[in-house]
């Protein structure tokens, strides 16, 4: 708790002795100490070293010694409120060190209390800002999106000083399908900044989140009316817009230009600390590659994620990459490791997402090459589901001309026909919808 934490001391002296150092000091006797709560016996008995004060006690004998209670405890000159921020910026540095930190819920709930208490509400409102990211990153939309919403009610949580809040919370939005709210949001948001590195934070989510609603051609225009915010703004707000290019290019399935811009951020993101992002960076590129039918640059791509994830990183992403590195394996007719890491990736994975997409496709070629070909059909099935779902129709084109491919293998010449047609079908809706999935993966 947090009003058990103890600074470490700077001398030797016990709060008795410092305690009755200060009442000597003064000319006061133990008498003038009390008060409701305190009497002079258990004075006596704290200065002597018999009793440890209360937390009340503490604070009422540091307003008789006018001196801070964090004094009269730790012996270190510190008030409340810069314990509070100090505690604050620790657990912060926590969350960015390790995002599994399973304490650092509990004790930033702890220190909004406390916060509260001392009508330090700044300290809270960041507190329950730090509370509603880190419920978001572990997939608790709705706890991030109540912390985060009232985090920004207070007049300190600007979004030209806390463009990464605003946009959490609309990433929020979006996973429970409120992408009017998120837009709104945005637009909100971006109208009272004039600073270009968080205008393009703050538009290049908005832009992906016109183009998760299907509005590509507002998304576009988005990013091209703050691309001359790029000049001036730091790496890493360029390297976001240019994952939203990617993004962009990707639905219009112009995948050398989506590749184009990925290798873009991925360059900016070296000059940065975000090991984290550079990796997904990669992760993304190889989903581009893949489900564009090819496999040459895969391999590096992998690599270069693997070993930048750091080791807290979400299972989501270790998921999403051990997919990826099962259909690459399947591609390259590695069957037996394909088919293990894609039993790897969908343990990691949430089911019924596009995110499993890699890992069902690669385990549905696995199968196919082995002859099972009713068990290889039906995981066939659940990735163009998937597929068609989200409305991917090129991704619902490879994986039919493959199942295709399967069926006229296991002797069923009229099956593998009709989905003959169903591979035209998905090519001629390919640039018409464009791909509306709302997979993490795709986000900075």
């Amino acid at each position: 708790m947090l009003e058990n934490r103890h600074i470490e001391r700077r001398s030797a002296e016990t709060i008795g002795e410092r305690i009755h150092r200060l009442r000597e000091k003064k000319g006061l006797t133990q008498g003038a100490l009390t008060g409701p709560g305190v009497t002079a016996a258990q004075v006596s008995r704290i200065e002597a070293g018999k009793r440890a004060p209360s937390i009340k006690a503490v604070r009422r004998i540091a307003r008789k010694l006018e001196v801070s209670p964090e004094y009269l405890e730790t012996g270190v000159d510190i008030t409340t409120r810069e314990e509070l921020e100090l505690t604050l910026a620790d657990m912060e540095l926590r969350i960015r060190l390790d995002t599994s930190d399973e304490a650092i819920e509990r004790d930033l709930r702890t220190l909004i209390t406390f916060a509260q208490r001392e009508g330090a509400h700044d300290v809270v409102a960041k507190a329950r800002a730090a509370l509603g990211t880190t419920a978001a990153g572990r997939g608790r939309v709705g706890d991030a999106v109540e912390q985060l919403e009232e985090a920004i009610t207070h007049p300190l949580m600007r979004p030209d000083v806390f463009p990464d809040v605003y946009a959490t919370l609309a990433r929020a939005y979006c996973s429970l399908g409120r992408t009017e709210d998120a837009v709104v949001l945005c637009e909100r948001a971006i109208s009272e900044v004039e600073d270009s590195t968080p205008r393009t934070i703050l538009a290049t989510e908005l832009s992906q989140t016109l183009s998760d609603n299907g509005d590509f051609e507002r998304a576009e225009r988005v990013l091209e009316e703050y691309a001359g915010d790029l000049e001036n703004a730091n790496p890493y707000a360029r390297a976001r817009i240019h994952w939203s290019l990617s993004r962009v290019a990707a639905t219009r399935d112009d995948r050398l230009l989506a590749l184009r811009h990925l290798r873009t951020a991925i360059s900016l993101l070296k000059g940065s600390e975000d090991t984290l992002r550079l990796a997904r960076a990669h992760v993304l590129c190889v989903g581009i590659l893949l489900w564009g039918g090819k496999t040459t640059g895969a391999a590096k791509h992998l690599r270069a994620a693997r070993a930048l994830f750091p080791a807290h990183a979400e299972a989501n992403d270790w998921g999403i990459l051990r997919g990826h590195e099962a259909l690459l394996a399947a591609r390259q007719d590695r069957m037996e490791e394909a088919n293990l890491a894609a039993d790897e990736a969908l343990e990691l994975l949430p089911e019924h997402t596009f995110e499993q997409a890699s890992a069902l496709y690669a385990k549905a070629l696995a199968l196919g090459a082995h002859a099972d070909y009713d068990a290889a059909d039906k995981v066939y099935q659940r990735v163009l589901t998937l597929a068609e779902q989200g409305k991917l129709w090129r991704e619902a084109a490879l994986i039919a001309r493959d199942r295709a491919d399967m069926l006229r293998w296991a002797g069923k010449p009229y099956e593998a026909e009709r989905m003959r047609q169903q591979v035209g079908d998905y090519v001629s809706r390919i640039g018409i919808s464009g791909a509306t999935s709302t997979r993490r993966s795709s986000r900075p």
